[in-house]
C-alpha cells in the first residue's frame, strides 16, 4: 500500500471522528469547591448532568478537551506547567509535557466501555470526574482541572465519540490517530 493513501485514510478517520463528537460545555470557573470528596460532583446542576449524560457511554470512548481558540488552549498549558510541583507536593497526578505547539485541543484521551461495579457509574464518567479532579485518589493520573484552574475564566468543550462496535485493540490506534490531527498540548501525544 502507498503511504500517501494511508495517509489520506488516517485523514479521513481522523476528520470523521472530529465530526462524529458530541460536545458538553462548561466553565472552569463554574467547578465546585472542593469541600469534601464524599459529597458528589454529580450533586451540581451542571456537571451533575454532564456525568449523567456520559453514564448512558457504556462503549468504547475516545474524548477530548478543547478550548475556544489556541491562545486559552496555551494560557491553560502554561498555568498547569507552573502548578505541577505544587500538584504533585499535594499528591494530584497529571499527564506529561509534550512538544505540541499551537493548538486549542488540551488532552486526549480514551476510556474502555463499560460500568463501575462499586458506583454503577460508565467507566467514561468516571474517568471524566477524574479530569475534573473530584476523584479522591490523586494519583489516578488525570487533569484535575479543581486543583489547578478553578477559578479560571475559560471555556471548556469535553468532545466524545462512542463507538458501538470497536474492539478494544484497536482504540490505543484510533487514540494515536486523532491525537496526531488534534496535536494535543497535554499529554503523552
Amino acid at each position: 500500500m502507498k503511504t500517501i493513501l494511508l495517509k489520506q485514510k488516517f485523514e479521513e478517520l481522523a476528520c470523521e471522528i472530529i465530526n462524529e463528537a458530541e460536545t458538553f460545555s462548561f466553565n472552569l470557573s463554574d467547578l465546585p469547591e472542593i469541600a469534601d470528596y464524599k459529597i458528589s460532583i454529580r450533586n451540581d446542576n451542571v456537571f451533575g448532568e454532564i456525568l449523567s449524560n456520559l453514564d448512558k457511554k457504556i462503549n468504547n470512548c475516545i474524548y477530548w478537551f478543547e478550548t475556544e481558540n489556541n491562545d486559552s488552549c496555551n494560557n491553560l498549558q502554561k498555568l498547569l506547567d507552573g502548578q505541577r510541583e505544587n500538584l504533585s507536593l499535594n499528591a494530584r497526578t497529571v499527564p506529561v509535557k509534550n512538544r505540541n505547539k499551537d493548538s486549542n485541543v488540551l488532552y486526549v484521551g480514551i476510556r474502555r466501555g463499560g460500568l463501575t461495579k462499586k458506583y454503577n457509574m460508565s467507566h467514561l464518567s468516571g474517568r471524566i470526574k477524574v479530569h475534573l479532579g473530584y476523584y479522591n485518589v490523586g494519583s489516578t493520573q488525570g487533569l484535575q482541572f479543581a486543583h489547578w484552574a478553578r477559578n479560571i475564566d475559560c471555556k471548556i468543550n469535553l468532545k466524545v465519540v462512542q463507538f458501538e462496535e470497536l474492539p478494544n485493540e484497536y482504540l490505543n490506534t484510533v487514540e494515536k490517530i486523532l491525537a496526531f490531527k488534534l496535536k494535543p498540548l497535554i499529554g503523552k501525544h
